[in-house]
C-alpha cells in the first residue's frame, strides 16, 4: 500500500539532488546549464525500460502523456502523442522525470521492493487532469526539481538579475537549455521565488511586483 505522505518543496529538493548526486550529476551553479539526461539516468541509473505504446485507454477523454508499469520495470511514452512529443522536448522529458518520481517515490519507498507484488494492469500514469491525486502532484514536483536542480536555477536567475532585467527571451532561452517547457520552467522559478510573473511582466522579486502593481 502506498504511503500517502505530505512532501514539501524543501524535502523533494533534497530527494532530488541526491538521485543527481548518486547519477554525478551536478547539482552545484557551476556558471553554466547543464542539463539532466532523463533517459541515462532512467535507463541506466535505474535500469528502467522506455518503450512507446499507445495508452490512451488508461484515462478516456483525457490527454495521456506516459506510464509506468512496476511489475514489468517500464516507462510507456504514449504513442499517439509522439508527434507533440517530437515538437516539444521539454513535455516529453517533464514526462519521463514524472514517470521515474513514481519509481522512486511510489513504488520503490520499500527496501524489499523485490518481494512485493504488482498487478499484472497495476499502473501510474501522467495526465492532464485539472485535479491531480496527490500521487501525481508529488510525482510533478519531483520532475520539476530534478530538471531544475534548485542552485543551478537559482545560480542562473541571480546571473541574469544582475545584468539587469530578466526578461521573456532570457526564460525562453532558459527552458531550451535546461530542455523543458516554459510554463514549467516559470512555475519553478516562481516557486523558488527567483522571480515573480504578474500582468505578462517579470519582477525580481513579488515585493518589487506588489510595488508596481499598486501604481496602477
Amino acid at each position: 500500500m502506498m504511503t500517502k505522505k505530505y512532501i514539501s518543496y524543501g524535502e523533494m529538493n533534497r530527494i532530488t539532488e541526491s538521485v543527481l548526486a548518486g547519477a554525478n550529476i551536478p547539482t552545484v551553479w557551476q556558471g553554466f546549464v547543464n542539463k539532466v539526461d532523463i533517459d541515462a539516468l532512467i535507463e541506466f541509473d535505474y535500469d528502467l525500460e522506455i518503450a512507446w505504446k499507445d495508452i490512451d485507454y488508461l484515462a478516456p477523454g483525457e490527454t495521456v502523456f506516459a506510464a509506468i508499469t512496476p511489475k514489468h520495470k517500464r516507462i510507456y511514452m504514449n504513442e499517439t502523442k509522439k508527434t507533440l512529443f517530437m515538437e516539444k522536448m521539454g513535455t516529453m522529458n517533464f514526462s519521463k522525470a514524472h514517470e521515474l518520481g513514481h519509481w522512486i517515490l511510489h513504488i520503490t519507498e520499500q527496501n524489499a521492493y523485490e518481494q512485493l507484488t504488482f498487478e499484472e494492469h497495476e499502473t501510474f500514469f501522467c495526465r492532464s487532469a485539472l485535479k491531480k491525486p496527490l500521487q501525481e502532484i508529488q510525482a510533478d514536483m519531483f520532475a520539476a526539481c530534478l530538471l531544475m536542480p534548485k542552485d543551478i536555477i537559482a545560480g542562473v536567475i541571480n546571473e541574469l538579475k544582475q545584468r539587469g532585467q530578466v526578461t521573456f527571451p532570457d526564460l525562453y532561452r532558459l527552458s531550451g537549455e535546461f530542455e523543458v517547457s516554459i510554463s514549467a520552467l516559470t512555475i519553478r522559478v516562481q516557486e523558488l521565488k527567483l522571480l515573480c510573473i504578474a500582468d505578462k511582466m517579470i519582477y525580481h522579486s513579488e515585493a518589487e511586483a506588489m510595488g508596481q502593481l499598486s501604481l496602477l
